[in-house]
């Protein structure tokens, strides 16, 4: 989903009247469609905020409350959240940490696990591949290319089709890691882990960046 047409009620549920029943029904949203699996919202900081703050409970409990128009239960939201943000005025200034970056609350930047910054760096050769790529496939997917100028087309790209992993390949490799691969931390790791936990709740609180939870 898209952050500019998401609201609460489309990401966890909402209650309708069925029109051949004339009774209310209840819909799941798109926590609800993705558990077990992986939900994607896009245009994160579009989102309103009252709406953004629907999905705290999702992301923290993996389950969402309903009780709408005589409806009261619980539906399992047990999914990974996907959520992509642009910086405030659509640049990212290395100076400032990543809480002054984007126009989200701290309340919901705690809540994932895992924040990454993928920053727009100036490179002549990739952004000649790129181009390349992006022409070449408008190229591919115009109506006009024949069979012979879509195949030469095809041959001319760089990776190699033993470098490209298919979606479908994709979706069971992530089906088959939440089924059956079960990490264990031995005595090592726990003890990496908790002082990384302490040196970022530190180092947060010395430069006043968003404390580690």
């Amino acid at each position: 989903t898209t952050g500019q047409g998401a609201s609460a009620v489309g990401l966890t549920a909402a209650v309708r009247r069925d029109p051949m029943t004339k009774e209310f029904v209840l819909e799941g949203g798109a926590l609800v469609l993705a558990d077990q699996g992986v939900c994607g919202i896009d245009e994160f900081d579009k989102m309103n905020d009252q709406d953004r703050t629907s999905i705290h409970e999702a992301m923290e409990q993996q389950s969402i409350s309903i009780s709408k128009a005589g409806i009261v239960t619980t539906l399992q939201a047990r999914c990974s959240v996907l959520a992509a943000a642009n910086p405030i005025r659509g640049k990212y200034d290395s100076s400032k940490p990543l809480n002054q970056n984007v126009d989200l609350t701290e309340p919901i930047l705690s809540r994932f696990d895992v924040l990454c910054v993928v920053r727009d760096r100036v490179d002549v050769v990739l952004d000649e591949k790129l181009a390349e790529h992006v022409i070449r496939s408008h190229m591919i997917s115009h109506p006009h290319t024949t069979t012979e100028e879509r195949q030469s087309l095809r041959s001319e790209n760089t990776v190699s089709d033993s470098q490209i992993i298919s979606p479908d390949l994709l979706r069971k490799y992530i089906v088959y890691a939440r089924k059956y691969v079960k990490p264990q931390i031995g005595s090592t790791s726990e003890a990496k882990l908790v002082n990384i936990y302490t040196e970022l709740r530190r180092e947060s609180m010395v430069g006043g960046e968003l404390p580690a939870t």
